[in-house]
């Protein structure tokens, strides 16, 4: 039998729903770094021998090492390591060893490293103390009535050197341009070979002769150099570049010629500045002559200067005229000069008398000469009122 409901009902189609799969991530194999372990030292590298000039003092160096992480012990007391260098500040008033040691992450130690340590104060002060030579500050008004004779002797033939006397009197020749005034036409100067006993007798003899006016011209004379008595003392001389010291008479001028000399040209004036010594010893305490070790010759003092003549001397008779290192002048030529620059105007006059000058370089010279282990005190034979230079 026909069953004609059940071919009335409606056809519902079914459609199928497919879930999609989630998929778990996939967990992959770990597998360690093959990691090289470092076994190698640090390096340190800083110099083994080091000079600082206070007792307050920064020293630094570096360290090598592969590991990113480097301490430094320092006298067992940690450093900081940034970028492979380390500072280290410290103190101490005297001489030290610094014992370093460097220690990577990894335990490895370097080798003890040891640095000395000097320090040095005594060039500390020197340094502090020393200004270069400046003329360029003077502005003396240039006068044709004035001469100058410029002399300076380091290299000489038949002695020790006079350390730096060629330089100061390179350096006096501007000064008595500008300071004193001299035109350069009127300025005789003689350095090492030019400074022969004939070429300064000839100077002194011929080119001063055609220079000097009577009673009109001022002379200024500079010689930095070696000097020497004779053998009883009883005379002076000044070394020219050729001179013996074992015949003075023949081969060097003697100080008293040297004056009788300029007077019979009848200066208005005369002013020198004698930057050497007379006890047979250089500026480097070599004898000058070698009968003479370990005796050194003293001079009488000679009392005869003449009336119109200042005359200022480096040192007293039995001293020695010294250099100074770290200027590179004779200490009495470099006080000398500094002096006229202005440093000796004690009353800021804008004018420096003879006894100015004296004074100032009296107490600088003194004590530079102190710190070197040495007594120099320069002198003046003439009138201490009257006024040098002007400015």
């Amino acid at each position: 039998m026909y069953d004609w409901h059940a071919s009335r009902i409606p056809k519902t189609s079914v459609k199928k729903t497919e879930v999609a799969k989630v998929e778990e991530p996939k967990q992959e194999e770990f597998k360690p770094e093959n990691q090289v372990v470092d076994n190698d030292p640090p390096v340190i590298d800083i110099a083994e021998n080091i000079t600082v000039y206070d007792t307050s003092y920064e020293i630094k160096g570096s360290v090598k090492d592969k590991s990113d992480k480097i301490f430094i012990e320092i006298d067992g007391q940690p450093v900081q390591v940034k970028d492979g260098k380390f500072y280290v500040k410290r103190y101490s008033p005297i001489d030290e060893q610094i014992k370093i040691i460097a220690i990577d992450q990894w335990g490895n130690k370097s080798k003890e490293k040891l640095v000395n340590v000097k320090i040095n104060l005594q060039e500390t002060l020197v340094v502090e103390k020393i200004e270069p030579l400046n003329p360029s500050k003077l502005t003396g008004k240039t006068s044709d009535s004035k001469v100058a004779l410029i002399i300076g002797i380091e290299k000489y033939s038949e002695s020790p050197d006079a350390q730096y006397a060629n330089l100061d009197a390179q350096y006096f020749f501007d000064y008595a341009r500008k300071g004193f005034g001299v035109n350069p036409k009127n300025i005789k100067i003689l350095v090492d070979e030019d400074a022969t006993f004939i070429e300064t007798s000839k100077v002194v003899n011929k080119w001063l002769k055609s220079k000097i006016v009577k009673d009109k011209s001022d002379l200024i004379v500079f010689f930095a150099g070696h000097g020497l008595s004779s053998s009883n003392g009883k005379e002076l001389f000044l070394l020219s570049q050729d001179s013996d010291p074992d015949l003075l008479d023949i081969t060097a001028y003697s100080r008293t010629k040297f004056f009788d000399n300029i007077l019979k040209l009848n200066p208005k004036s005369v002013t020198m500045f004698l930057d050497t010594c007379y006890s047979g010893v250089s500026r480097d305490e070599e004898m000058l002559l070698a009968s003479a070790r370990p005796l050194r010759i003293v001079a009488e003092e000679q009392s005869e200067i003449p009336n119109n003549f200042t005359i200022f001397s480096a040192s007293e008779l039995n001293q020695i005229s010294s250099g100074l290192k770290e200027a590179k002048h004779g200490i009495f030529s470099y006080y000398l000069m500094k002096g006229l620059e202005g440093n000796a105007d004690l009353n800021n006059d804008k004018a420096i008398t003879n006894g100015e000058l004296l004074a100032y370089m009296d107490e600088n010279v003194s004590q530079k000469a102190a710190e070197l282990g040495r007594e120099q005190n320069p002198s003046l034979s003439g009138d201490p009122n009257k006024v040098l230079i002007s400015y």
